[in-house]
């Protein structure tokens, strides 16, 4: 594989995870009397649906952390269709499409977000510190992307050893099962919550992560204890334990509750014409407006699968 290929694919599911790692972080606390069910993967039936399933991903985690047990793969091969986030069908077109709305509108680059000692830091940290490969070759061409793009590619810093990531899991083996593809957003739609939040603030985002992952402290703690949440299935737990980070960022509905809400006549529309099986990020399930009550909302029986 290619290295331009290889630093596509994993920009395109990066993306995805900071949009999902966001909004755990965004959501309001879920009433304990009514938390869910420990289950990242839940039965979805009625009103006219094919029986389909949403599963909930963590983007990229460590490859001794990953699992996919039986009831996984029995759901899995039970539908015909897996829709994710984007179309994962499409990644040199989503990669091309990224790099295209990568820019920052304005013309504004990085250097004029931050002080100059605090572009230092950034720029030592790319280009001598950083452990990904993909970070340092990319940041000499990324001054003017948004930072929050940059900051996905240093998220692999918190992971000790190989990486795995769902959605390149799945993809292939939907590929190898002849399943068809869709996709509940488009590059466009991820992009458009990156603009939403001001790159200013995006850039204090980025210079605070490289000062924890210095330290060896905080984001990749948060990181650990969010792993250990989805290794628990424990969805709603995830929401809870990193409650209110995004609030000064304002971003809330953007990054979280609007998607959702979109998501949902997408979700019961493709459903009703074929067995799906649905893959977005965790943090997208847990909470008042997360997919599971949103779709309970609607009249749906969703249940949690829990063998």
């Amino acid at each position: 594989m290619s290295m331009f290929k290889t630093f596509s694919i994993f920009l395109a599911v990066s993306l995805c995870w900071v949009c999902s790692f966001a909004s755990a972080s965004a959501q309001k606390e879920a009433p304990q009397d009514e938390k869910l069910e420990k289950s990242l993967l839940w039965k979805v039936t009625g009103k006219g649906i094919k029986p389909s399933y949403v599963f909930g991903t963590i983007h990229m985690i460590a490859a001794d952390d990953f699992f996919w047990n039986k009831s996984m793969e029995k759901a899995f091969k039970k539908t015909k269709k897996i829709v994710m986030e984007m179309d994962m069908s499409q990644q040199m077109a989503m990669a091309v499409q990224m790099m295209q709305l990568a820019p920052m509108k304005g013309g504004e680059v990085l250097k004029d977000l931050v002080s100059e000692a605090d572009y230092e830091t950034i720029e030592t940290y790319f280009t001598e510190e950083a452990k990904s490969p993909q970070a340092k070759m990319t940041f000499g061409m990324a001054q003017s992307w948004q930072p929050m793009l940059l900051q996905s590619l240093l998220y692999m810093e918190m992971i000790d050893g190989p990486v795995k990531a769902y959605e390149m899991v799945l993809t292939a083996k939907a590929k190898e099962a002849d399943m068809a593809f869709g996709g509940l957003e488009t590059v466009a739609d991820q992009m458009a919550v990156f603009n939403s939040i001001p790159y200013k603030t995006q850039a204090e985002g980025l210079l605070e992560m490289i000062q924890n992952l210095k330290k060896g402290d905080e984001g990749a703690n948060e990181f650990a204890k969010m792993v250990v949440f989805y290794k628990d299935q424990d969805v709603d737990g995830m929401l809870e334990s990193m409650q209110g980070e995004l609030e000064e960022m304002g971003s809330q509905e953007d990054m979280l509750d609007n998607r959702n809400l979109k998501w949902i006549p997408q979700i019961i529309e493709i459903s009703k014409k074929t067995p799906t099986f649905y893959a977005v990020g965790a943090g997208h399930l847990g909470g008042e407006k997360g997919v599971i009550r949103l779709l309970r909302k609607e009249g749906f029986k969703v249940i949690a699968v829990t063998k």
